[in-house]
């Protein structure tokens, strides 16, 4: 049997497996960058989804490898950067950019600090939304917004069924520990709301959907192997990463023996609430 999943929100795990250093994270983000079609500047959109003045106060509470940091000072007054990985943050390059080492269920923030508050892809390896949540409202001055983006819960489908193929294969329980299972019980386009609301009585979705096309194997395993931590954190101890990536590995030369590309359907959107 595979081992029950908890690196998803373990802060251990978190901060000195999955993001320690910016490196995996950026797998994943240029994977997105050269692959998705049509081409969209996501990060642009989520952040054009409210109206900036120019002179606010933005908090990032999961800046992680800094998507974010350029085009949000291009809109607001001041930005700062926090994240719960000392390395994330240090990992910065912009100088001069005022950084925090924070934990969102705990910002080490004063009341109705903030006008604009991003919580993008972070929310759902929160362990206490509802303290997050509770935090966020409070720095947050009268008329400020919160921007929190996510995936819907079947988002990337396409690769949940090339793990499905690879466990039926290897003959082992295998959860599917980066998109449905998790994302849908923990905070997704789907059940998003129903934490938001605990907290703001104005909370609007905008979806925005894409694929990621892919030219040959490569890059999906790349993909793949960007998240080998929690993987391994479920296989059962008589499975190793090699054998499971040699499933994939198998299962995709036997796609593209067939096909001219790998499609992989997206869903993401982005909360506003105030």
């Amino acid at each position: 049997m595979a081992r029950p999943l908890t690196s998803f929100t373990n802060k251990r795990h978190l901060t000195t497996k999955s993001y320690k250093t910016q490196d995996k994270l950026n797998i994943r983000i240029l994977t997105h960058q050269r692959y998705t079609q049509p081409k969209v500047d996501f990060t642009g959109w989520v952040l054009d989804q409210i109206d900036w003045r120019g002179d606010e106060t933005a908090i990032d509470i999961g800046c992680g490898s800094g998507s974010y940091v350029d085009p949000a000072q291009q809109r607001c007054g001041h930005y700062i950067a926090g994240d719960l990985s000392l390395g994330m943050v240090r990992g910065l390059e912009q100088s001069g950019l005022d950084r925090l080492n924070l934990d969102a269920q705990h910002l080490p923030l004063a009341d109705k600090s903030a006008d604009v508050v991003l919580a993008n892809h972070m929310l759902y390896h929160v362990p206490d939304k509802d303290a997050a949540l509770s935090e966020i409202a409070r720095i947050l001055r009268p008329g400020g917004r919160l921007v929190a983006a996510t995936n819907s819960a079947g988002n990337m489908a396409e690769l949940m069924n090339l793990r499905h193929l690879a466990r039926q294969r290897l003959n082992v329980s295998l959860p599917t520990t980066t998109q449905r299972s998790l994302v849908a019980n923990l905070f997704s386009l789907e059940n998003g709301r129903s934490w938001l609301e605990k907290q703001f009585h104005h909370v609007t979705r905008c979806d925005l959907a894409s694929a990621l096309v892919f030219p040959d194997p490569q890059p999906v395993l790349d993909y793949i192997s960007s998240s080998r931590d929690w993987y391994e954190s479920v296989l059962p101890n008589h499975v190793t990463w090699d054998e499971l990536l040699h499933e994939f590995q198998m299962l995709l030369d036997e796609h593209f023996a067939h096909h001219d590309q790998f499609r992989v359907n997206k869903l993401s959107g982005v909360f506003v609430c105030h």
